[in-house]
């Protein structure tokens, strides 16, 4: 069971999301054709901890084993969708894959506890990432400006 609460109101998101840099390219991905792209990863499931569930979902997503992880970032994020208060505890790796990832873009469809999603990966630049919809927004910025490889940060995101 996934790590997540919804209400009428509100909702509450246990977050886990792994950085993949390759030939100066990072691979961001977006899910149903949404207007934003963001990092891959997923919920945490209850009685996984952070890294477990990045490395399953890694595996789900993408198809390949994890050799390495490092936690760069945890953070709180909060924001507003669809008249909803949703809060976000969001855990970010920096995902060291243990082999040589395809550099092309591609679609696949993933089919999440029953419910079929299309999965859309692409791999860009930081420069690329500037004209480019990333959510949470200062992650954008911190893999932009080369954040991620000052070691672990605790953020507090509002909209």
């Amino acid at each position: 069971m996934d790590l997540k609460i919804k209400t009428e109101k509100e909702e509450f998101h246990g977050r886990t999301c792994g950085i993949i840099k390759q030939e100066n390219k990072f691979l961001i991905m977006r899910v149903n054709k949404t207007s934003y792209y963001h990092i891959p990863g997923g919920h945490i499931e209850i009685g996984e901890d952070s890294e477990q569930a990045i490395i399953r979902e890694i595996k789900e997503e993408i198809g390949c084993d994890v050799q390495e992880t490092s936690l760069f970032l945890i953070q709180e994020n909060f924001w507003t969708r669809n008249a909803k208060k949703c809060h976000g505890i969001e855990f970010y790796y920096i995902i060291k894959p243990k082999q040589q990832l395809q550099m092309q873009d591609y679609e696949k469809i993933e089919n999440d506890k029953g419910e079929e999603k299309l999965l859309e990966f692409k791999w860009v630049t930081a420069e690329e990432l500037k004209n480019i919809d990333l959510k949470p927004i200062n992650i954008r910025d911190m893999l932009i400006n080369e954040e991620y490889l000052k070691g672990l940060s605790h953020l507090v995101e509002r909209e």
